[in-house]
């Protein structure tokens, strides 16, 4: 376990970046936005993910690389919904015609409380108050992140007190072999059906089967080739949802024999291929620059724009409930 403070918030308030692990897996996780910065694995000697080389440059991440996005990730039409009976208008970015991840000062731009480390685990808590970025409620979350050898487990919890919309999400990207391509990267996800979306990438209201689209991951499936097709940014319904832990995801590279199993409590993946990545390369973890399809975002999340659809699932918390979302990243080699 390592941890050390490496830049100022805009706040003024010290960032601090701390490294957890064992001998098999070490994750590094900087305050700010909650950010996964760092992500590697025994006898591989590349990031598993995507990241920015210096800290500092998480206060300006449009790419929302490895931040904890909310208090409602994804999109929210025309940042209006009605919770309740109540109207509420969001706060949206300057040039944003819709509400994206929690508005432009959302959890993945505020620093986090480190509130404990030890060698494996880690924890962080923020407090989003009442009115913030147009959601009504104080908002108290809490994450921890945990490596047991192979496995990175991620938790959060929230609490409300009052009703309101509370939707976290995890928005990694993986590249499992170090070829900034997704190439050689296979795909399954356990879901039959997606949500269709507008050009603004606002579900249509309902389900599509996914058999006879270029969507259709029930089976691994390469990627190669996602370039020539319509950007993939869609969510996909995960089979049987309970709410309980639960395989929804398998991420594979043939040329590194690095995969990764995806659990989640969630009842959608948002899939993202990184269409509009651009990250230079003096700013990446890599050292070489982030370009389109360098890099597979899986988001376990609820439905986007659940709050202005009745027939979703519901991403409304109420103060006598607690928000809680659990995903399990677990990673293995096979021998080339």
């Amino acid at each position: 376990m390592s941890m050390g403070s490496c830049a100022k918030a805009p706040d003024g308030s010290d960032i601090i970046c701390v490294t957890i692990g064992d001998d098999q897996l070490q994750a590094t996780v900087t305050t700010f936005g909650a950010c996964l910065k760092d992500l590697r694995l025994k006898n591989v000697d590349y990031p598993l993910v995507l990241g920015f080389k210096e800290v500092e440059a998480y206060v300006t991440n449009g790419a929302y690389m490895g931040a904890v996005v909310g208090r409602n990730a994804n999109r929210i039409a025309h940042g209006q919904c009605v919770l309740q009976g109540q109207p509420l208008a969001l706060t949206m970015g300057a040039h944003d015609q819709h509400q994206l991840h929690g508005g432009p000062q959302g959890s993945s731009f505020r620093n986090w409380q480190l509130v404990s480390v030890t060698a494996n685990q880690l924890m962080l808590k923020d407090t989003l108050p009442h009115g913030h970025m147009g959601f009504p409620g104080q908002l108290t979350v809490q994450i921890s992140y945990t490596v047991e050898h192979n496995v990175l487990d991620v938790k959060i919890e929230a609490r409300t007190d009052q009703a309101t919309l509370c939707n976290f999400a995890l928005h990694n990207y993986f590249n499992l072999d170090n070829t900034l391509t997704l190439n050689d990267h296979y795909l399954c996800i356990a879901a039959d059906t997606y949500l269709p979306t507008d050009v603004g990438g606002i579900p249509l209201g309902h389900e599509a089967n996914l058999a006879n689209t270029d969507k259709d991951y029930r089976q691994l499936k390469s990627l190669d080739g996602l370039a020539q097709r319509l950007p993939l940014d869609h969510n996909f319904c995960i089979n049987d949802y309970t709410g309980k832990l639960k395989p929804v995801a398998l991420l594979q590279s043939r040329r590194s024999g690095v995969s990764m199993q995806l659990f989640s409590t969630e009842a959608g993946l948002q899939v993202y291929d990184a269409a509009y990545m651009k990250v230079s390369a003096q700013q990446t973890l890599h050292g070489r620059s982030y370009q389109a399809y360098s890099a597979l975002a899986l988001e376990p999340q609820g439905w986007p724009n659940a709050a202005n659809e009745g027939a979703f699932p519901s991403v409304v918390l109420h103060p006598t409930d607690r928000y809680s979302q659990h995903t399990q990243f677990i990673f293995n080699t096979q021998a080339q």
